[in-house]
């Protein structure tokens, strides 16, 4: 029997069956069939709205949860999910005024709608809970517990790509956990696991201003996640004095397929660093803007030393106006951009040439701080657009100080054009 001879109550039944990211191609097959999947798409084009793009405390959580337990196929929606941890209030019980007495009153209403078979029914889908641990999920679920939600999260949603934790000065030890779990988990029969589809993670203290607890421990753990790209971590202050007590040199590493690592505000030390990015293979992007001045920068060439061919952009910054100098570059022969502080450009007092710190391969130099003098300036510029071309990518280097961002190298590259026009032109050889 072909598909069209099928009644309309059989193909609609199909149609339910459709996965989302295929819905749309499939009411493409034919009239009849756009027709009978019609309310099914108009379904799916409201849920792609409201769920492809996520951003859930515990309540919302909580809400999402039981959700899903009515509609299990709005898992599948979220791509883009961001978690926001809160210090006061990170259970129903905790601190209420009007707003989340009424927030937490909706949650305990949908939740009396759910039966607690279907709660358990999505505990054991995980298959990264253990039986005899159910019941004591289900009484945190039931408590509106922030941890134990946010692991649920990761667990439950398959597709997300970008996953963003802002923190506020607390631990997620169950979050953590569930990411080992996921690690050790085995493929199911298509070949998946959980968080198999992440990408890019954003891991984000609120502040640095107090003496709160900060979770070291949760950067490093995402980033040895495999298929990670893209890793980005923001005021965790405490990696440079505690690295070495919450576990970061104890991991193997961060996944090879890394490709940009974002570190603003971390005092992470460098040998926390270099476990990090001891198998990462290809990386084309490093920045790193640190809050000390004490901070190895003279070892990075040793620190990115499998990304040599590979790095494209490099951006060190300390602010401090202190930091040391940064050595050689030229081993990255991949290097585009670089932007650094103007003293780490200076060895003992004097300022290194830039022909023996920047690699032939570089496009953008970018100098940060007020100390670059006049002299400094002619120096960098005198061996960036020598005649000789030993920079024939060079486009652009600029200053960025208390007077604004500059190109200061325009009018040169404009003079050595010029310059390599006439001098290989056949008048100008003749007199040479």
């Amino acid at each position: 029997m072909s598909f069209n001879a099928l009644p309309n109550e059989l193909i609609y039944q199909i149609s339910q069956r459709v996965q989302p990211a295929d819905l749309e191609n499939y009411g493409r097959t034919s009239h009849r069939v756009k027709e009978i999947a019609a309310p099914i798409q108009q379904e799916h084009r409201q849920l792609k709205a409201e769920y492809t793009k996520i951003n859930v405390n515990h309540v919302a959580a909580a809400n999402m949860l039981y959700e899903m337990c009515a509609r299990p196929w709005i898992a599948l929606y979220p791509e883009s999910v961001e978690l926001r941890g809160h210090r006061s209030w990170r259970n129903f019980e905790g601190p209420r005024n009007k707003e989340r007495t009424a927030l937490v009153a909706e949650v305990i209403r949908k939740r009396s709608l759910v039966e607690e078979a279907d709660l358990r029914d999505i505990l054991r889908r995980t298959r990264l809970i253990p039986a005899h641990e159910v019941d004591g999920w289900l009484e945190k679920i039931n408590i509106g517990d922030e941890d134990y939600l946010f692991a649920l999260m990761l667990a439950c949603l398959p597709n997300i790509r970008r996953l963003t934790i802002r923190l506020d000065h607390t631990k997620l030890e169950q979050v953590k956990e569930m990411i080992r779990l996921i690690k050790r988990q085995s493929l199911d029969v298509h070949g998946d696991r959980a968080l198999s589809k992440l990408k890019a993670v954003y891991v984000l203290e609120k502040d640095t201003s107090e003496n709160g607890v900060c979770d070291l421990e949760m950067f490093p753990l995402l980033a040895s996640l495999p298929g990670i790209q893209s890793m980005h971590g923001r005021n965790l202050v405490g990696m440079y004095r505690d690295c070495y007590r919450d576990g970061w040199l104890d991991y193997p590493g961060a996944s090879p397929t890394i490709e940009h690592i974002f570190l603003e505000t971390c005092g992470m030390s460098v040998e926390g660093l270099e476990k990090l990015c001891n198998s990462i293979e290809a990386l084309r992007s490093f920045k790193y803007i640190a809050h000390r001045a004490g901070w190895g920068l003279h070892r990075i060439s040793d620190l990115l030393k499998n990304a040599r061919g590979t790095l494209e952009e490099l951006v060190l910054s300390t602010g401090s106006g202190q930091s040391r100098f940064i050595g050689t570059l030229r081993g990255f022969t991949a290097l585009k951009y670089v932007k650094v502080d103007t003293d780490m450009l200076f060895q003992r007092g004097k300022m290194s040439r830039a022909v023996d710190i920047l690699p032939a391969s570089i496009e953008t130099a970018t100098i940060a701080g007020n100390s670059l003098t006049r002299p400094h300036e002619e120096q960098f510029l005198s061996d960036l657009y020598r005649p000789s071309f030993s920079y024939p990518n060079l486009r652009k280097l600029q200053v960025d100080d208390s007077w604004g961002h500059r190109d200061i190298g325009k009018d040169r590259l404009k003079f050595q054009k010029e310059f390599h026009k006439q001098t290989s032109s056949s008048w100008m050889l003749r007199y040479r």
